[in-house]
């Protein structure tokens, strides 16, 4: 069984509307099926609203409950509100939407209590504030890798570009990563009770960053002096790559240009600008080791997935074999089992908004 068919099966676990349907589908109970079609007529007239929400932006997409493409998107850099609240009351004044039967917001930070503050801004999105001020029947809030996790599972095979095909173990533990303004981490494992995946995310990527070879260390150290510590994050990130760039300028006579990570990545693909390249190669090298660090960790069997939205931006620089030789780490101990690891590369940056429309489903 391919990813992306075993990543289906386990859809159908968990979204609502795909059960209703094959009940009704089956005609295995008969003597129900009246009141199923009346449950999902009711079902259908439902509308949800979901988010995906970083350190950068803020995207809203609102679904008929039974349809598979979105009524209405809308997205809004976070800089320009000072807090979830006022995000929300300008999507609802602009679509002129004002309730909902079900949300579920996917955010950068830490959950407790249906309740998060976001890491790299300010705001607080809050499940128990917006019920009381917004006409929304039930809401989730949820991190933004768990719903990675659960997005993985409503790909389809052009969404997916694989790396190492591995040995793929049935209903065994799954890693995913990804970079983007931060670094996210999450595993997945297999549940008997529930029938399905349930999705763990962690903070993983505010550990340490373990450095190998020369240059990785003097970066380590570099970042350290400037930020009195070195995490995985600070180097594997957006502005982490921003930062491999300005060591590698710091250690360069070469008066290089201040750049962002969109432009780095792009003079990297086209081979003009060489310092680039090198930044791209390193982060790549640390991508692919703390991929295989997470799978290790986890013993990822059912596979280990990069989404973000940087990875899928360097397409090209993956064909170098840069990551996939980091992920691997020939020679090394445990070769062969890291060789085992399947890894996939989600190039479909909707993903976490798919696995939002999962769990919100759920919750009608």
């Amino acid at each position: 069984m391919d990813c992306v068919t075993f990543a289906r099966t386990n859809s159908e676990h968990i979204r609502l509307v795909h059960r209703r349907r094959q009940c009704i589908k089956s005609q295995k109970f008969p003597h129900v099926r009246g009141q199923l079609m009346s449950a999902h007529a009711t079902f259908s007239e439902q509308t949800i609203l979901v988010a995906d929400i970083g350190g950068t932006n803020a995207r809203f997409c609102i679904w008929h409950a039974d349809q598979k493409k979105e009524a209405h998107t809308w997205t809004s850099e976070t800089s320009k509100h000072d807090s979830f609240d006022s995000c929300l009351q300008q999507l609802m004044s602009e679509l002129q939407i004002n309730s909902f039967d079900a949300a579920c917001f996917a955010v950068a930070g830490v959950v407790a209590n249906n309740s998060c503050t976001l890491t790299n801004i300010g705001w607080t999105v809050d499940a128990d504030s917006v019920k009381s001020k917004y006409n929304i029947g039930k809401v989730k809030v949820i991190n933004d890798f768990e719903a990675v996790g659960y997005g993985v599972f409503e790909l389809d095979q052009s969404d997916i570009l694989t790396l190492n095909d591995g040995d793929r173990k049935a209903n065994g533990s799954i890693a995913i990563l990804g970079p983007g303004t931060g670094l996210g981490e999450a595993f997945l494992t297999w549940d008997d009770n529930l029938n399905r995946y349930e999705v763990h995310p962690t903070e993983g990527s505010h550990a340490d960053f373990a450095a190998r070879g020369e240059i990785q260390h003097a970066l380590s150290l570099w970042v350290e002096k400037q930020l009195e510590e070195c995490e995985v994050e600070h180097v594997c990130s957006g502005p982490g790559l921003v930062r491999i760039y300005d060591f590698l300028r710091s250690q360069s006579s070469n008066t290089s240009p201040v750049l962002t990570p969109a432009e780095i990545s792009m003079r990297a693909n086209s081979g003009g600008c060489e310092l680039c390249a090198q930044a791209v190669d390193i982060f790549l090298e640390i991508l692919g080791a703390e991929a295989a660090n997470l799978g290790l960790k986890c013993l990822a069997t059912g596979g280990v997935y990069i989404a973000g939205g940087i990875p899928a931006k360097m397409k090209d620089s993956l064909s170098n074999g840069c990551l996939l030789k980091s992920f691997l780490r020939p020679g090394s101990k445990f070769c062969k089992l890291r060789g085992a690891f399947p890894l996939y590369v989600v190039l479909n940056p909707e993903v976490g908004i798919l696995g939002s429309k999962a769990v919100a489903l759920e919750l009608l």
